[in-house]
């Protein structure tokens, strides 16, 4: 990736975003040395990591690496034989250690949602054991080496405290005694050169036995150690330097400890520095509301809702919010040309589109809406700002061509070219002249291009060339003052007197101006406002039309899903009610088998006893059919919906895949009812079909009364009648085998009990009156006898 497009596009700004966001040396190194690369897994790879970092994120985790340290300096010192780190330098590789054995042990938890990270700290070594010896000879609090680092030091540093509190006594002793002569400056000891030693008057000095190791600034006072000490001051100077020797023993210990793993050590935080950037990158995603692009190497730009990465960063800041960018190159045109007001944004879509694809080829997630795609271009170019050269005696102009010449040279349609303010800085006609054969150039090459222009003539030419677009920064005209929306299709005007009048130009220069403008320019500039305006109603219905439809589907969704709960319990209802019958047949196997050896025994007619048993196995047979149609997938809305409802046609119900006659259009809420077999059944219009030919509603002769049902009702399998009176049995039969008709059922039961024989009787004479009754009889053994009867439909 070439560095002046890395350079005008302010790639560098978006890379410090990401170093403030490391957390420790080596990670912000790795930020530094980012660059966009060009192979596709390697891209997917890294968005990927951060994808996976991002999510930890966003479910409330802290990602590691937490409290690293920058230790390779020290790691490097450790490796010379016979070197010591200091007890600092050694607790921060401990800390360091301490952040490595966190760092794999929380991507080891996380190694299903992350495994991307956990294959890159799957390599991280913790070397728990040097970090062990590290803290128990190093005290963190006060940095300095513990008494327990070693026996000796221990003793050591007992035999100081006790003598020093011997010397303490006795220096006390004296004080006390040259105090009342007057010979001491204050009551007070003093530490000169390692020396315990006393403020002694310089007047009193020769009167005072000891040795001179200092004065005061004002030579007032001398510092004296007595003579009386001296041997205890000599006995705490060896014991002092017997301490330090061992102090430097146990620190050369430790970092021989260090330098054995010292390259284990440094390959950890290298990866820890990955996993920092991987942080950095995600913290920055989070930030941004970024998201992972799609990629795809057809120079194909697809970006939704993006925003430049800094200022929309410093927007937020200050509470705002960015002008989102959607824009599409590559699936017609190759050639974007951007026009509009100067300062309505043309640059910044310029700057958005090349940092968005610098990001993802970087590895990083850009800011824009989910779907966004974008090409993985083999190189970006880019001239945009003032390239003037003092130096090189190179004008705006000038410049400009120098680094248009050196896109020529270089684009190809893997490359993505971004050029603004095309032909301006010189002549208008030559400049225009000029950008139309460099579009051009382009264009035939099929380089991927955005420019920008303020040039009338440029945007006529792409209007009627193939394989260019225009596009524009919209204007309001009320206020004067750019929107900072992209508008593709439409070129935009300058607007440039209308600015000029907003800013307090004097309204004679301003209406000199508009008597000199050509009277063609200004119907063009009339029709693109009018052209922009309707673009924004446009959008604003669109926008209104796409919100209902959404709301609609979501309707839609969440009536299938109340529809569907509403089948499965259905299914369920009709699954316990069959179970049930299954589990009654298995206790009447019991009692038959039973009843036969009693039969047997009394020497029944084997006639009877095998028409018993017959009558068991179709019942079992008949249950074991049912179960099975609940294996089979439910009805389906397949099949032709109706042209037209006429009252009086024949349908098949979606659900209950039944055929039936419509008996009335759609209510105020879409609702018909259809009449199935004895039962009436209230749907909605959109679950009707029509009916296949030769499917006809069955003829015979109806019941007295029609009954409304519900399609997901129960399945009627059972009758219950003891409790009603004589005049209520028919209505409730006739209902009861009408719903059963629609349900598909063709054998159910019907309780009466037994006692006088009134209900039993009635049941009888309504079951023989209804022609959809194929034949009934009372329950055999095991079936509920002379109580129940049972009953076959049609």
């Amino acid at each position: 990736m070439n560095d002046h497009a890395l350079g005008v596009l302010e790639f560098d700004k978006v890379v410090k975003m990401l170093v403030d966001r490391t957390s420790f040396g080596p990670g912000a190194e790795r930020a530094r040395r980012i660059t966009p690369i060009v192979d596709v897994p390697s891209i997917e790879e890294d968005l990927g990591k951060v994808s996976e970092a991002r999510t930890t994120l966003d479910g409330g985790a802290a990602l590691p690496p937490g409290d690293a340290r920058d230790v390779r300096p020290a790691l490097e010192r450790a490796k010379v034989e016979g070197s010591s780190l200091s007890c600092e330098e050694l607790l921060d590789v401990r800390k360091t250690l301490g952040a490595i054995a966190d760092a794999r042990g929380f991507f080891s938890k996380r190694s299903d949602e992350c495994p991307r990270l956990w294959k890159l700290a799957g390599g991280l070594a913790p070397h728990e054991d040097v970090a062990e010896a590290i803290g128990r000879a190093i005290d963190e609090a006060s940095i300095e080496v513990r008494d327990s680092a070693s026996k000796e030091l221990a003793r050591i540093r007992r035999s100081i405290g006790k003598t020093r509190g011997r010397l303490d006594e006795k220096l006390r002793s004296i004080l006390q005694r040259e105090l009342r002569g007057d010979a001491v400056q204050e009551l007070a000891v003093h530490i000169r050169n390692g020396r315990h030693v006393l403020p002694v008057k310089r007047a009193a000095q020769s009167s005072f036995q000891g040795i001179v190791h200092d004065q005061s600034a004002s030579g007032a006072t001398v510092f004296v150690e007595p003579l009386e000490t001296v041997p205890l001051n000599n006995e705490l100077a060896d014991l002092v330097a017997g301490e330090h020797q061992e102090i430097a023993r146990i620190l050369r210990h430790l970092t021989a400890g260090v330098g054995a793993c010292a390259e284990d050590i440094r390959l950890s935080v290298s990866i820890l520095a990955q996993l920092d950037f991987v942080r950095a990158a995600a913290l920055l995603s989070r930030d941004l509301d970024a998201v992972a692009p799609k990629l795809n190497r057809e120079g194909r730009l697809d970006i939704r809702e993006g925003r430049h990465p800094v200022l929309d960063e410093m927007v937020r800041a200050a509470g705002g919010e960015v002008v989102p960018l959607t824009l599409r190159l590559g699936s017609g045109a190759t050639t974007l040309v951007i026009s509009g007001p100067n300062a309505g944004g043309k640059t910044v879509t310029l700057k958005t589109v090349g940092l968005l694809t610098l990001m993802a080829q970087s590895g990083l997630h850009v800011p824009a809406a989910a779907d966004t795609e974008l090409s993985v271009f083999r190189d970006v170019f880019a001239d945009i700002g003032d390239e003037q050269s003092i130096e090189q005696s190179l004008s705006t102009f000038s410049s400009h061509l120098k680094v248009v010449d050196e896109i020529l040279e270089e684009a190809r349609p893997d490359t993505l070219v971004l050029i603004d303010e095309m032909g301006a800085g010189t002549d208008p006609d030559e400049g225009a002249s000029l950008a139309i054969a460099i579009l051009e150039e382009l264009t035939d090459a099929s380089v991927p291009t955005i420019a920008t222009t303020h040039l009338g003539s440029v945007k006529s030419h792409v209007h009627n060339h193939e394989g260019m677009e225009n596009a524009s920064m919209a204007f309001d005209p009320v206020t004067l003052e750019p929107t900072f929306r992209f508008v593709p299709g439409i070129p935009g005007s300058s607007h440039a007197l209308a600015i000029a009048e907003s800013l307090g130009l004097p309204d004679r220069v301003i209406a000199r101006a508009r008597e000199l403008r050509d009277r063609d320019a200004v119907r063009v500039d009339d029709l693109l406002a009018d052209l922009a305006e309707r673009e924004r109603r446009l959008e604003g219905e669109l926008s209104e039309a796409t919100l209902e439809n959404e709301k609609a589907k979501l309707l839609a969704r969440e009536y299938e899903q109340r529809l569907e709960g509403v089948r499965d319990e259905r299914k369920k209802l009709k699954a316990r009610a069959l179970a049930e019958a299954r589990e009654t047949l298995d206790r009447a196997q019991s009692l038959v088998e039973q009843t036969v050896k009693e039969l047997r025994a009394k020497e029944a007619a084997r006639q009877t006893i095998k028409e018993a048993r017959e009558k068991l196995r179709a019942r079992r047979a008949e249950v074991a059919r049912e179960l099975e149609a609940m294996d089979r997938p439910a009805p389906t809305d397949d099949g032709e919906k109706p042209e037209e409802l006429v009252p009086g046609m024949k349908v098949r119900v979606v659900g209950l895949g039944r055929i039936g006659e419509l008996l009335d259009l759609p209510d105020g809420k879409g609702k018909v009812r259809v009449r199935v077999k004895n039962a009436t059944v209230e749907v909605s219009g959109d679950d009707l079909r029509k009916a296949e030919k030769g499917q006809e509603v069955p003829e015979g002769r109806r019941a007295r009364a029609s009954y409304t049902m519900d399609v997901d009702e129960a399945p009627a399998v059972e009758l219950h009648l003891r409790g009603m009176t004589t005049d209520e049995v028919e209505g409730a039969i006739e209902k009861f085998v009408s719903v059963a008709l629609v349900q598909g059922i063709t054998t159910v039961r019907i309780v009466h009990g037994k006692g006088t024989g009134a209900l039993r009787r009635r049941t009888h004479e309504v079951l023989r009156d209804l022609s959809s009754v194929r034949s009934f009889r009372l329950g055999g053994w095991g079936e509920g006898d002379t109580g129940v009867t049972i009953v076959e439909l049609k």
